[in-house]
């Protein structure tokens, strides 16, 4: 399923300048892509808008050739918090969305055991939210995203609040999820080391207004270790690019 964005521009009242101008991407079916840029150029603006929960001053989003208007099943969403409810436990939160959507019950039985058991907590059911880890909580969350079967995952920067041995083990995981379902991931990061580790394509936003910078394909070997001299230069390369455009930024604002 083919995610296009076709001259994406949105600005808000009482800006003097476009939060986002002129998005133009394609995201291909099965494909994984960050985007990355200094804070503020609208990277979740941008991923709000694909999702459906905000619109575009201009430009069109289309799935598969179809324009797309608002919130629909073929896209689910995972925040950077993690949003559970505190008085159901964790498979209840991971049922919550079928509930909404209406999925038989056996059907919820299913993939609930299905996915908790890809995110390794199926022991931990039963347990109520705050009996669990961050990095757990977070695990409950994606869990909760897959069961709704969206053959698009987007993704606004979900491993941010959790420390470094938690985030590199959850990059993982998620790898290895998106190589078992063959889901579109779109996904936000601040990280550069983030988007390099998990990323086909790495678009860089630049800010006032955010636009595209530039595009990087990432040509690495799968599982890919951090620490590889070719890993290195991809980062520091990418780096470069986004670092550019944050002393860009600071001149500008110190200029005015």
């Amino acid at each position: 399923m083919s995610l296009e964005l076709k001259n994406i521009t949105r600005s808000f009242e009482g800006s003097v300048r476009e939060t986002l101008k002129d998005i133009t991407l394609t995201v291909q079916d099965g494909e994984f892509v960050c985007l990355v840029g200094p804070s503020g150029c609208g990277k979740s603006t941008l991923l709000n808008i694909i999702a459906g929960l905000d619109r575009p001053t201009s430009g069109e989003l289309l799935m598969n050739g179809a324009p797309v208007a608002g919130p629909g099943a073929d896209r689910a969403m995972m925040f950077q918090e993690h949003a559970l409810y505190p008085w159901l436990n964790v498979i209840d939160n991971v049922k919550f969305g079928m509930k909404l959507a209406k999925v038989p019950k056996e059907e919820q039985d299913r993939r609930a055991e299905h996915y908790l058991k890809m995110v390794r907590l199926w022991e931990f059911r039963e347990y109520r939210i705050h009996e669990i880890s961050g990095g757990m909580k977070q695990r409950t969350a994606l869990a909760r995203a897959l069961c709704l079967n969206s053959p698009v995952l987007l993704m606004d920067e979900p491993f941010s609040a959790l420390d470094k041995q938690t985030t590199n083990k959850l990059r993982a995981d998620l790898e290895q999820i998106w190589e078992e379902t063959k889901k579109t991931i779109v996904f936000v990061t601040h990280s550069v080391e983030e988007a390099v580790f998990l990323a086909d394509r790495i678009v860089v936003l630049s800010d006032n207004p955010g636009c595209i910078k530039d595009i990087f394909t990432v040509d690495l070997p799968r599982p890919r270790e951090i620490d590889s001299a070719e890993f290195l230069a991809v980062r520091h390369k990418i780096l470069s690019c986004v670092e550019r455009e944050v002393e860009k930024l600071a001149k500008e604002e110190y200029d005015q």
